[in-house]
């Protein structure tokens, strides 16, 4: 009865929260983003969680995985679905340069010093800390493309080259930072506990993209008949559900293998923009349901636990600064590049909880470390990166 219930809930919830905005004009900025990228819904999850009602207990959640897959999946599809090849060569090569190495930089500073911090906060050692440092090395990695929207929306930008930077930055770091944590699986052998070898590390990844091209196979293969808008979304939530099934079946991530699915999709399905078209329209469904579990998962101690949340918002922080000053210094943009744009990147979004969500589904019981961390940081970031992202831009005006 409670899981009926539950369902029911993350139905509701879902649907409503998809067609209601709570956007105030007279709010602050940064007060006016959170609500925009929905994080009051990990409040949401937090009330129904064991901290609150507990709706969502922990046996409820584990009977609800199979939702919390699909969406991994929904979620990999849609952001690998976006990666054409013919259209990010439109754009300058530089821009790609810059993002590799704010990526790859934010990334290896981040988990370097998480590292250090989580041995000598928490005493972690051996894989749980090698794999919880390098996932949030990941997260971190993270830009998320809202608050920049939201920027775009409320002010009149001449610095558009900047703006385009930014753009870009945003919707293709990601990309590295879900590789890194896909080899930081393989090298974790999916958390089983076995040694270490190359041979079993190729195996993993090469398993997880097989089961990214199987379901891709299978869709472009249906793609070849008529069909109507309704037929193909059949064809596309079934293949997606299909492939978060065979991955969790093999032990593998959804989220990597809805992504490796979306970018075959991406450049050799026809009927690409279509496929764009319905899975975004669901986006913000699927994104309430990833922060009502993120929030129903925690399980908030106070420990120096808490104090890795600081630690993190420093970190990343640094971490992008440094790293994004390093690639215009090399690789100088043709417009004008202030020195503090890693300020502009601080905000997280969908990706880094997809990630945190693919951790507590292949180890929870570390999980609620990352949980208490990433829930930390998106709160944060959210309310400050608009603020932060005008910082580029002063010649802003107010629309």
């Amino acid at each position: 009865m409670r899981l009926l219930i539950a369902i029911a809930i993350f139905a509701v919830i879902s649907l409503v929260g998809s067609k209601v905005t709570f956007l105030d004009r007279r709010l602050p900025l940064g007060f006016r983003h959170i609500l925009f990228t929905g994080a009051e819904y990990i409040f949401i999850g937090i009330l129904l969680g064991s901290m609150g009602l507990n709706v969502l207990d922990e046996m409820t959640l584990k009977d609800l995985q199979p939702f919390l897959i699909f969406g991994l999946s929904w979620i990999g599809f849609l952001y690998g679905v976006q990666f054409e090849v013919r259209f990010l060569r439109k754009l300058p090569r530089y821009f790609f340069s810059i993002t590799a190495i704010q990526a790859t930089g934010t990334f290896f500073f981040i988990t370097g010093l998480m590292f250090l911090a989580l041995n000598l906060l928490l005493g972690y050692t051996g894989p749980p800390l090698y794999i919880l440092s390098v996932t949030l090395g990941a997260t971190g990695a993270c830009t998320a493309q809202s608050a920049i929207a939201l920027i775009s929306r409320n002010y009149r930008i001449k610095n558009r080259g900047l703006l385009e930077l930014l753009r870009y930055i945003s919707s293709v770091d990601g990309l590295f930072a879900v590789l890194f944590f896909a080899i930081a699986l393989s090298i974790a052998a999916g958390y089983r506990n076995i040694p270490f070898s190359v041979t079993e590390a190729i195996w993993w990844l090469l398993v997880a993209v097989i089961a990214g091209i199987a379901p891709a196979a299978i869709l472009i293969l249906l793609s070849q008949v008529r069909f109507s808008q309704q037929e193909y979304l059949v064809f596309l939530v079934g293949t997606i559900m299909f492939s978060g099934g065979l991955s969790r079946h093999l032990n593998q991530s959804p989220l990597i293998s809805g992504l490796v699915f979306g970018i075959i999709v991406a450049n050799l399905c026809r009927h690409r923009l279509r496929a764009i078209e319905l899975v975004s329209h669901a986006e913000k469904s699927i994104y309430i349901i990833l922060l009502l579990f993120l929030g129903a998962s925690w399980r908030l101690s106070i420990d120096l636990g808490l104090l890795l949340g600081l630690c993190y918002l420093v970190f990343r922080l640094m971490g992008k600064l440094s790293s994004a000053w390093l690639a215009i210094t090399v690789f100088k943009p043709l417009f004008k590049s202030p020195r503090i744009l890693g300020l502009g990147l601080i905000s997280e979004g969908g990706l880094a909880v997809a990630i945190t969500l693919e951790f507590y589904l292949l180890n929870p019981s570390l999980a609620n470390t990352l949980i208490s961390i990433i829930i930390i940081s998106i709160l944060v970031n959210e309310l400050l990166s608009p603020r932060l992202i005008l910082a580029q831009f002063p010649e802003a005006e107010k629309l």
